[in-house]
Order: C-alpha cells, then structure tokens, then sequence
C-alpha cells in the first residue's frame, strides 16, 4: 500500500501553536458555539456550561493568540470567531467521537 505524502514540517510548525491553545475542553467548546455567530460572555458561557469568571479567562487566551476578535455594543462585549481553520478541527474531533462510539464508519 503506497502511503500519502506526509505534511510538510514547516505547516506542522505552523499549525503547533494554534492546536495548542485550541486543546483545552472548554475553549472547544466555546470554539463550536462561535461556529454559529457572534455571542456575548453569558451566552458563551451558559453554552460552555461553566462561570463567566472561567468563560471570560478563556476568552482572553483565545483572543489574546488571535482566534476570537471581541466588538462592543453598548455595554456588551461580543466575541467572534476568526480563525475559521479551527472549524475543521472541531468537525475532525466530532466524526472521531463518533466512530469511537460506534456511530460512524465501519471499524
């Protein structure tokens, strides 16, 4: 069997970074809301299913490593997601889920 070609090591060192302050549950998780648009701490919050205190600190990382941009209105913040790349991170860690429980490919 002929192996496909491996990924260069340069877009690996590229990549490195962004996985790794992706690689926390919580921030996937606030990754997979922002998928839907725009929200603000306490709907991003609620979604996560933890604190605004936790929510907001995780937000500043994504923000601060230039996954999520941040607008106000008024007296919200609303945060955004703009390294749409992720999203196929999340779709990639969602059909892996659900071949590890059983509920895709044959194995």
């Amino acid at each position: 069997m002929k192996r496909s070609p491996l990924v260069p090591r340069e877009q690996l060192d590229r990549a490195a970074p962004l996985i790794r302050v992706a690689a926390h549950p919580i921030r996937l998780r606030i990754l997979d809301f922002l998928r839907h648009g725009p929200a603000c701490v306490g709907e991003i919050a609620e979604a996560a299913e933890c604190g605004q205190a936790v929510t907001s600190q995780h937000l500043g990382v994504l923000r601060q490593h230039g996954v999520l941009a941040a607008s106000r209105d008024g007296q919200r913040v609303y945060y955004r997601l703009v390294r749409i790349e992720l999203l196929g991170l999340l779709d990639c860690i969602q059909n892996h889920c659900r071949v590890v429980d059983g509920e895709g490919e044959d194995r």
